[in-house]
């Protein structure tokens, strides 16, 4: 009898890399996601195979190694999607020298071990949801848990400087729910290696079950949110549709730059390029667009992205994401002032000028204001 759970994680796994192949235009991050999917499909693959194909084990034994890719395909993947480079480069291949050098001991002992399995214990057996090399495994994983959680930390707080709104594609809050499916995945390997290392058996439940299910967690929620994710830095897209070519002052730096650093930010040119800013924010009204970014901002103002980005942090004390609802609040707040009496429709003005969702806008407002929308217009009303 073939198991559920594998034929439903490969199913999904096979279907969200055919919608990643397929996307257009498609990015060097959709593509490690398309090899992710498919290396977390082959131990799907490998133990539906046991049960069905004389050399199933031997698939399976080759399979139950893709694991060891995990690690290093989601730092690979989340390190692409808060970069702003494309290229994998050639000493990234570092990151599967452990995956490659397993493969190497997996292929001279198929070419050269005899028929007889090696004296293990049936229950301690690929096939009954035991990885030979687990300890290994769940050591790989954790170190990379950890890696990409500081990833991740760092992205968050620099997205500020780039986006006037910020949704769950962009923050990547999403990853932060995959590393916690990827720490209790982990948790389970080293739960079952233990056991696997001790003399009794796992009696009456069913390790496959164990390790399949949390696996099968892992792969719908990975699978369902990386079809839908979508650059996450706007200039990839500009360059893309527009074939707009960057100068280097407004790249996105690999860090910062250390802040600022060597940035070439002429201590004259500021007021030039802070009143650009201004004129700009005041005339054509951007920040009315929900997808107003820094990029826009800067092709807009002709200002290199970078340079306002050391503008609004060095020179005004905020960030971009600040400095755009500033100025949506203001107006706003005009629209609060120039109405009737009666209670104008908080949600329209709010769209109206460019946040893209009631909480967001609250959030920002009672951050400006010191009061809620409500309570503004309550004390609003009572003064009139």
């Amino acid at each position: 009898m073939v198991p559920t759970i594998p034929i439903v994680s490969l199913t999904i796994c096979v279907f969200s890399s055919f919608l990643i192949l397929t996307k257009r235009p498609r990015y060097a991050f959709d593509s490690i996601y398309a090899i992710f999917t498919i290396c977390l499909a082959l131990p799907h693959l490998g133990h539906i195979l046991a049960r069905r194909a004389e050399w199933g084990h031997d698939f399976l034994e080759f399979s139950i190694l893709f694991p060891y890719t995990f690690g290093p395909l989601l730092y690979l993947y989340i390190r692409n999607l808060t970069g702003n480079s494309d290229k994998i480069r050639l000493v990234d291949l570092l990151h599967f020298l452990p995956f490659l050098t397993l493969m190497l001991f997996f292929l001279i002992g198929f070419f050269g071990r005899e028929e007889e399995w090696n004296g293990d214990p049936e229950w301690r057996r690929p096939e009954m949801g035991f990885h030979r090399f687990g300890f290994l495994l769940s050591v790989s994983m954790l170190f990379y848990l950890i890696w990409i959680f500081l990833l991740l930390r760092k992205h968050r707080r620099s997205i500020e400087d780039h986006f006037s709104n910020i949704d769950n594609l962009k923050d990547l809050s999403w990853m932060y729910w995959v590393l916690v499916l990827f720490g209790i995945s982990t948790g389970v390997h080293l739960f079952l290696d233990a056991i696997r290392f001790g003399e009794m058996g796992p009696g009456d439940w069913d390790p496959r079950i164990v390790r399949g299910s949390a696996i099968l967690v892992f792969t719908a929620f990975f699978c369902w949110f990386g079809v839908r994710q979508t650059v996450v830095f706007t200039s990839r897209e500009l360059e893309h549709w527009k074939g707009r070519t960057f100068t280097p002052a407004e790249v996105f730096p690999e860090e910062e730059r250390k802040k600022y650093e060597k940035s070439g930010l002429r201590e004259e040119k500021i007021p030039e390029y802070l009143d650009k800013i201004r004129d700009y924010m005041n005339s054509k009204m951007p920040y009315k667009d929900s997808e107003f970014s820094i990029d826009s901002l800067s092709q807009g103002t002709d200002v290199p992205r970078f340079y306002i980005t050391q503008i609004l942090n060095e020179h005004l004390g905020t960030n971009f994401y600040n400095f755009t609802n500033e100025y949506r609040i203001r107006e706003i707040l005009k629209e609060f002032d120039a109405k009737p009496p009666e209670k104008p429709n908080i949600l329209s003005l709010s769209l109206e000028y460019g946040f893209n969702s009631k909480s967001t806008f609250n959030s920002a407002f009672k951050k400006f204001t010191g009061k809620t929308p409500s309570e503004y217009l309550e004390k609003k009303s009572k003064i009139a």
